[in-house]
């Protein structure tokens, strides 16, 4: 816009900030009817309205006119000029609406509409923080007990492409965002799980939230641990516990036995007479403990088979 306003085009077409560009075109169309010259002839004040009416449609239906207008008016009504000195207010534009000055004495009615409540001042350029985000993960528990990096997708809000985050194409809001700046899209993070880490601990992820407006900081993500259950495993704190059933001549004689680990298989020796419910404790071959290299104990329980 080349200069400012004290006009309030929102009010002057009856809508509000949130209204649709098609309703905006509706609502222009039925005023500029009203009020046009040809349906008013030799009426001066049909006249004048019906060029405010046109004013104001030209800057709220152009994109870059509008949000030119939204952003003088954000600072206007957020810090209203006061009267100049021995200045009399009817002698001021008015504010919003058609409006029109009295002449001194006031006898003089002026025509304003039954406008749209005041939208909120908003400045549209002013940067915005992206949202925080906060979701649950699902980890294994041999990665949630030995720490790795595992893929999570989830949606966001994300620079609108075809508009390069303006909402603006041309002259015109952008088909894509509809002027909104973002559009939501799937995304997948490579998610780093600390080694150790306790079921329902919340990892912080800086800079993954919703991307921000006009150049603002975006937010950030928030992953709950949820530790799926394993087949095989139980995590108690740092120690991994298994259930192991051997035969009931291994239990008896004693010998050699592979079994899962964790990150693996390892070799042990079931003791002559092992009973049921008997454990066994590896030493280092649980969950590391406090995020470090040091890991706790499996712990190998065993079950005997029945005899035929």
């Amino acid at each position: 816009m080349a200069q400012t306003t004290n006009r309030d085009y929102y009010k002057i077409l009856g809508i509000t900030a949130k209204t649709p560009k098609q309703d905006i075109k509706k609502k222009y169309r039925e005023l500029a009817k009203k009020y046009h010259p040809d349906t008013n002839q030799g009426s001066k004040e049909a006249e004048d309205k019906f060029k405010i009416v046109s004013e104001a449609y030209e800057v709220l239906s152009n994109a870059l006119k509008r949000k030119e207008y939204d952003r003088q008016r954000s600072y206007k009504t957020q810090s209203p000029p006061r009267p100049s000195g021995g200045r009399p207010a009817w002698d001021r534009e008015p504010p919003g609406g058609f409006g029109r000055r009295p002449p001194p004495g006031g006898n003089e009615q002026y025509y304003q509409e039954p406008f749209a409540a005041e939208p909120e001042p908003v400045d549209p350029n002013m940067p915005t923080s992206g949202f925080d985000l906060q979701f649950i993960i699902d980890v294994p528990l041999p990665i949630v007990a030995l720490g790795g990096v595992i893929p999570y997708s989830y949606e966001k809000y994300v620079k609108c492409k075809d508009c390069d985050g303006s909402g603006i194409q041309g002259d015109d809001e952008c088909s894509v965002c509809q002027g909104k700046q973002l559009i939501v899209r799937s995304v997948t993070l490579n998610v780093k799980i600390p080694p150790g880490v306790a079921n329902q601990y919340t990892l912080s992820i800086i800079k993954e939230g919703g991307e921000g407006k006009n150049g603002g900081p975006p937010g950030q993500l928030f992953l709950k641990i949820n530790t799926l259950p394993h087949p095989k495993f139980k995590r108690v704190k740092n120690d991994i516990i298994s259930e192991v059933t051997i035969s009931r001549k291994l239990a008896d004689e004693g010998g050699t036995l592979e079994v899962e680990t964790l990150n693996g298989s390892k070799t042990i020796q079931v003791e002559e007479g092992t009973l049921i419910g008997e454990e066994l404790l590896i030493p280092g071959e649980g969950a590391a403990i406090s995020w470090g290299k040091k890991r706790g104990a499996l712990i190998i329980k065993f079950n005997i088979e029945e005899n035929d």
